[in-house]
């Protein structure tokens, strides 16, 4: 595999950066496991991948075992590592119990957002070894800075380049506001509980079914659910209407979830419905569908979820976003450009593409403002009246 020119400028820039703990900011789908790879490369260093979940840890292992093969080592609970390998994949809560592999000379943190101070991976930084983070959105749900633990930022490209490009595929969405008036945010997202309870009162659940049959029927699809509970429902009233799909949570023991997982990316299950488990470090390319069930103030999880259906595939067509959760309008759309910051902060550039969107009246597609019709259905919407807002009198 040779460099796409956006991952070799990346590349040479994190590898300058090195000695200030540099970020790699790589969109999803942009190839950051292959960059990690060419880095160590070039480096010709021994190195340590680390996560914190174990679904992370087995996608990287495969990843690294495909642009890297047999060079490969798991540390993580039971798993014996391999002695002889160049690369080690780990689990930070078990590598901070066993003793570091030998000669290792660079490490890196997947989905480093999760690292900060008081998240276990202090430890990392006080082994006078080179640390690279890695993540598509670099900031977080609660707004704290990651520049405690790392001092640079490196952004491989704008998630815009890389559908122009033709590396990511921008989705076809269907939207509408959703009311969520009273439900308060913490930690900067919305209350679970009240968002469960908001969800339950003014969604109707049904709509989800009969917009997939109307938009994507047969696409294989992952839906994003509020709460446990919501996703079991959402799971029942699909196969109550004929569609296989299944559920799973962080309670589905980890042989089950590979199956289920299996099962829909040979077709055989169409819909799998979640609670916060795919939200990373999943990847299907063949994904063609995402529901979004699932309210967020947050637009780093948001674009984690959207993130999942924009990975291109050979004989795919465009992916679809069904959003009865209102993302899209509150955040809008994918392709925005970002400004980030190590402060936390992450605001739209200057030359971005405005936040105002329409829903269309007629099919319910979701297009700019600036739109003179709906570029799905044609419809063109009636301008709105102008309100008598004068009164007689002389200047």
């Amino acid at each position: 595999m040779k460099p796409r020119p956006y991952q070799l400028n990346a590349i040479d820039g994190t590898i300058l950066s090195l000695f200030d703990q540099p970020i790699l900011v790589a969109p999803t789908g942009s190839g950051k496991t292959f960059m990690g790879t060419e880095i160590v490369r070039r480096l010709k260093s021994k190195a340590l991948w680390v996560a914190h979940r174990r679904e992370l840890v087995n996608q990287a292992y495969k990843a690294l075992n495909r642009v890297a093969p047999n060079r490969v080592g798991v540390i993580m609970g039971r798993e014996r590592p391999t002695m002889f390998a160049d690369l080690f994949v780990a689990s930070v809560q078990t590598l901070r119990n066993r003793p570091m592999p030998e000669d290792v000379g660079l490490i890196f943190i997947d989905e480093c957002h999760h690292a900060v101070p008081g998240s276990g991976y202090e430890f990392l930084f006080k082994l006078g070894i080179p640390v690279i983070g890695l993540t598509a959105t670099p900031f977080r749900l609660d707004g704290r800075p990651l520049g405690d633990l790392f001092g640079e930022l490196v952004v491989a490209s704008q998630v815009a380049d890389l559908v122009d490009d033709g590396f990511l595929m921008e989705p076809k969405v269907f939207s509408h506001r959703l009311d969520l008036h009273g439900v308060q945010k913490r930690m900067g997202d919305y209350n679970k509980r009240q968002l469960a309870e908001a969800v339950r009162e003014r969604m109707v659940i049904g709509d989800l079914v009969r917009e997939w049959h109307t938009r994507a029927m047969g696409k294989r699809t992952v839906c994003f659910a509020t709460d446990v509970a919501q996703s079991k429902d959402i799971v029942r009233q699909f196969c109550e209407a004929g569609v296989a799909a299944e559920h799973l949570d962080g309670t589905t023991p980890n042989g089950v979830r590979d199956e289920i997982l299996e099962r829909l990316e040979s077709g055989e299950t169409k819909i799998v419905s979640n609670c916060m488990v795919l939200t990373e470090g999943w990847d299907l390319p063949a994904l063609e569908c995402g529901i979004f069930a699932r309210p967020t103030a947050s637009l780093s999880l948001h674009l984690q979820m959207v993130g999942r259906i924009m990975r291109p595939e050979s004989g795919k067509g465009q992916p679809i976003a069904l959003d009865h959760a209102g993302n899209f309008i509150q955040h809008g759309p994918v392709t925005r450009r970002l400004e980030y910051s190590l402060t936390g902060e992450v605001k739209p550039k200057p030359v971005s593409e405005p936040l105002d969107v329409r829903r269309c009246g007629e099919c319910g597609f979701f297009y700019g403002i600036n739109e003179a019709s709906c570029p799905e259905c044609g419809h063109v919407p009636e301008p709105a009246a102008r309100a008598e807002n004068t009164k007689p009198g002389d200047l």
